[in-house]
């Protein structure tokens, strides 16, 4: 029996309806209105206010401010908490991330990261991840996969990139393990000698080297880019003489860290301007060693972030 609001036992609710099981919430609409902001939290533990003055917490859900936009993300707050951003990189069969790029945080145009991996190599699976470090301390991986496939021997030297199409060249190698053999006077086989754990690739590649189209994927084989082919082979030659390690790499997923070794050549297949260069190199690093692409001058990612 109820009366003014209260039954026999004195419960202040005894007039509410049935309690209901409420469903999570996933969706919200504002319409109709004026909003100065949309703040969803997972926190219960607060009074009832008309003014938000919690902020940003590891309970926030999303905070939209309508400052012109819809953007109801943390991007205020990760500045606060972020002091380095770094992109890594490693392949879908290792555990071991290469750091590629150590960015500091000071704003929140820090944020962007534009970056072009010239160290990948062709028909390989890659995963990316950006991380948040704050002074050692890193944050959630957030990850995602790519794979870079191409047509053409690339020559690479810091941000200068040197190609030819396949087709036109070759590029054979030779694995170099120094040893020797001894033949003995009293034995029918020589003895294999070898006192160095140098094992290293070197090799001859030719192509004819030819500017690519403006905004185009095709060679300009036209004759008005004479000019044009001529001057883009010349500085070829000079890259390949200019004495820099650099990164060479093939359609066929081969990649190595090289020197280049006297003296490439330039020289017409059948008209003057039909031109082909022959150089040879020899491997002078790991291309998966962050050690390796830093000392070499390839990287500029310190000891400090290495994976080792």
């Amino acid at each position: 029996m109820f009366l003014c609001g209260s039954n026999f036992c004195g419960g202040s609710l005894a007039c509410a309806l049935t309690p209901t099981a409420v469903k999570n919430c996933n969706y919200i609409e504002l319409k109709n209105g004026i909003y100065d902001d949309l703040y969803l939290t997972k926190a219960t533990d607060f009074a009832f206010s008309h003014e938000i003055t919690q902020g940003w917490t590891f309970d926030t859900i999303l905070w939209a401010k309508f400052n012109g936009n819809t953007h109801a993300g943390n991007v205020d707050w990760s500045v606060d908490t972020v002091s380095h951003l770094l992109l890594k990189r490693r392949t879908d069969d290792q555990f071991k991330w290469n750091t590629l790029v150590v960015k500091e945080i000071a704003s929140i145009s820090d944020f962007a990261i534009y970056y072009n991996d010239y160290t990948n190599a062709a028909g390989a699976a890659y995963e990316y991840a950006i991380v948040p470090v704050l002074y050692g301390t890193e944050g959630i991986y957030s990850a995602c996969m790519a794979e870079s496939n191409f047509d053409n021997l690339f020559i690479i030297e810091n941000n200068l990139v040197y190609s030819t199409d396949i087709t036109d060249g070759f590029c054979d190698t030779t694995r170099n393990i120094p040893s020797s053999t001894v033949e003995l006077l009293n034995g029918k086989y020589p003895i294999f000698i070898r006192n160095s754990i140098a094992n290293y690739d070197s090799g001859s590649c030719r192509g004819s080297f030819v500017p690519f189209e403006e905004d185009e994927c095709t060679m300009d084989l036209s004759t008005d880019g004479d000019y044009r082919r001529i001057t883009y082979q010349k500085n070829t030659m000079d890259i390949l003489a200019d004495g820099v390690p650099k990164i060479l790499k093939l359609p066929d997923g081969r990649i190595w860290l090289i020197q280049t070794t006297p003296n490439p050549t330039d020289t017409a297949e059948d008209s003057y301007n039909n031109r082909y260069i022959t150089f040879s190199w020899v491997e002078i690093g790991d291309i998966n060693s962050e050690e390796d692409l830093y000392y070499l001058g390839l990287s500029e990612v310190t000891e400090e972030w290495w994976n080792k």
